[in-house]
């Protein structure tokens, strides 16, 4: 067994500016790399550092401005499963928002004593169990802020900047615009949007051609219409046919890794089951497997709304788990095996405390071998499926009409598992989901037979073994160790002291723009780095300044202990990134120069940079500070 330290940045204020201090948390209980294809489970930690605590914000615009929605078609009220695809919301047209300039002319621009201008809209549907808001940008600032709320009355439960937008959604090839589709946080949702004083309202230009109703319940454990009670009855099967999880004791471990995911296809809001798994890294990162058929690129990556430990209180019970947790950050799109239906995915944001990254096992499986399946079937509370893998089946998915055609006659080392249940089943929402065997994910479900187990239905999964080379980057036991240390280093302006600050975390990003709107300008991407040790890398150690609201970035030892001796009120804020040790492979130097008034230091990677600095009488010229990559 091995184990390392894992880091994390835990925030702390002081006075007006935002410094970091470094938690370590040693990471006890580190899961082995087992020989051949074998990866074990391992448990998020419950620590403060791996816990991100977000304080309520009350609503900041004294004006909301109201955007009733008429009633949706009655006939429509039904969402239509399609191709095992469970569909939980339609699209609808907004004419009154389908272009920028009649967006400008709803909102109601407001000055907040702080500087920031504020504007709030809010949308009413009294027949939706929830909207998602399609907002495309033609033009989005990154220092841009958006709260969405409940309501009126509720504390934020999400925000978002301008720069994480511009970072996670893919451009229109033909448009350039981004669309943005925002979680689903009810049927009264508002949307607050702020910006710097510095930042013109005009320089934020965007419409809503249509938003995503929710048009029934995301799972039977939430109300539902009495209206429709009747109608989605006819749908589903007796609760016969479902084990609960917390009725079995085999996978009460993996029951922490299984995720009710929602995503925006085309307007249409759908449910889908996947799995948080581990790497031989062993190093937290959240990779996420489900179905290709569920989410098959960027596009609806970002719009992946997540619903943890969304079981039962106890076995039986209706009542779901009191600790469940829903998440709206996202995710990024890594690849996708069609010939196994399969997707890898990263999250945006750390996973739960609590959340189990799940082991897998990538060799193939003999006809007979007993399994188990976690699953969200109709997006209800987990459920557990039992059976047996029977053979190799050659299967083909159509992603746009959502048809599973599988040959009638088996072939050996075909893409899909055949599995026959001999307890539970599947319904819609199930694709994805994990199928386990000795408590490792093996594969994922594709599709199959809406019946009882009793029925003798066909079901099939999509094989790990086989998707594994699609994943070798990121799950691969050697090339992932180098996968992602090449990271965006981020600058702001400070503009009281003229210097820059940079930092590599994205949520230290987030919240600089969120809380000091008005005193730094965020620059974008300055350069690349890594974010842990590795062979041939160097720390660069960040300080902090007080008297003049500056940073300080080195590698070297030497001036580590000038700092220390010379200058003892200079905050240590750690190691803020890894940079190469040399030159080559991509690297390049970074330049440094003191400006004697007020007393900062400059960086850059720009060779003319450098030489202009030589020439400037009011600036002493460092020289190399460090090197850096300059693109990915």
């Amino acid at each position: 067994m091995s184990c390392r330290i894992v880091s994390r940045w835990g925030t702390g204020l002081s006075g007006r500016w935002l410094r970091l201090v470094l938690a370590a948390v040693v990471a006890v209980g580190c899961g082995l790399v087992q020989a051949g294809w074998q990866v074990d489970a391992r448990r998020m930690p419950v620590s403060p550092s791996t816990v991100v605590a977000k304080a309520g914000a009350a609503l900041s615009a004294n004006a909301v401005i109201p955007i009733p929605l008429p009633p949706w078609e009655s006939s429509k009220a039904q969402a239509p499963d399609e191709g095992g695809l469970r569909q939980i919301g339609v699209a609808r047209a907004l004419e009154t928002m389908d272009s920028a300039d009649k967006v400008a002319r709803l909102l109601q621009w407001q000055s907040l004593p702080s500087g920031q201008q504020v504007a709030a809209l809010q949308w009413l549907a009294a027949d939706a169990y929830g909207l998602r808001l399609g907002l495309e940008f033609a033009a989005l600032p990154a220092m841009a802020v958006f709260r969405l709320y409940a309501s009126a009355e509720a504390s934020v439960s999400y925000e978002v900047t301008g720069a994480a937008l511009l970072e996670r959604l893919v451009a229109d090839a033909q448009t350039g615009q981004r669309t943005w589709w925002t979680p689903d946080v009810g049927p009264t949702p508002v949307l607050e949007i702020l910006l710097p004083a510095t930042v013109a309202t005009s320089s934020l230009q965007w419409a809503m051609p249509q938003l995503s109703q929710i048009v029934v319940p995301p799972s039977e454990a939430e109300p539902m219409k009495a209206a429709e009670v009747a109608v989605l009855a006819e749908k589903r099967r007796p609760n016969a046919c479902q084990g609960d999880v917390n009725c079995q004791e085999s996978l009460l471990d993996q029951r922490d890794a299984v995720i009710r995911i929602f995503y925006v296809n085309k307007g249409r809001t759908f449910q889908c089951t996947a799995t948080l798994i581990n790497n031989p890294r062993q190093d937290l990162t959240p990779y996420v497997l489900t179905a290709a058929h569920c989410v098959s690129d960027q596009a609806a990556a970002s719009t992946l709304q997540t619903s943890w430990f969304h079981y039962s209180q106890s076995c039986d019970s209706s009542q779901l788990f009191s600790g469940h947790t829903e998440m709206y950050g996202a995710a990024r799109w890594l690849a996708s095996s069609s010939a196994n239906d399969m997707t890898l995915l990263q999250l945006n944001e750390p996973p739960p405390a609590g959340a189990l990254f799940a082991g897998w096992d990538a060799t193939a499986l003999l006809p007979g071998t007993a399994v188990a399946g976690l699953h969200h079937p109709h997006g209800d509370l987990m459920m557990f499926a039992a059976g047996t893998a029977e053979d190799d089946s050659a299967c083909t998915v159509n992603n746009v009409s959502g048809r599973l055609d599988c040959s009638a006659q088996t072939q050996n080392d075909g893409g899909f598992y055949h599995v026959r249940w001999s307890q539970g089943g599947i319904e819609g929402g199930s694709s994805g989901s994990a199928l386990f065997v000795n408590g490792r994910l093996t594969a994922t479900l594709t599709g199959g037979d809406l019946w009882c187990a009793a029925t003798d239905g066909r079901v099939v999964y999509g094989r790990l073994d086989q998707a594994l080379a699609s994943f070798a980057v990121w799950l691969g036991a050697e090339v992932a160790v180098n996968s992602d240390m090449q990271l965006p280093v981020y600058r702001f302006q400070v503009l009281r002291s003229g210097g820059e600050f940079y930092t590599l975390s994205v949520q230290e990003r987030d919240t600089v723009i969120a809380v000091f709107p008005n005193d730094l300008v965020f620059d974008g991407i300055a350069f690349y780095a890594a974010d842990r040790a590795h062979a041939r890398l160097v720390p660069v150690h960040r300080y902090f300044n007080p008297e003049v609201v500056a940073h300080f970035y080195t590698t070297s030892d030497a001036e580590r202990q000038f700092v220390q001796t010379y200058h003892p009120t200079w905050n240590y804020d750690g190691i803020a990134w890894w940079s190469p040790a040399q030159p080559g492979n991509g690297a390049t130097p970074v330049y440094r120069a003191y400006q004697y008034v007020p007393g900062v230091h400059h960086y850059s990677v720009q060779t003319q940079a450098s030489e202009r600095w030589r020439a400037d009488a009011g600036l002493l010229y460092d020289g190399l500070a460090y090197y850096v990559w300059d693109a990915p």
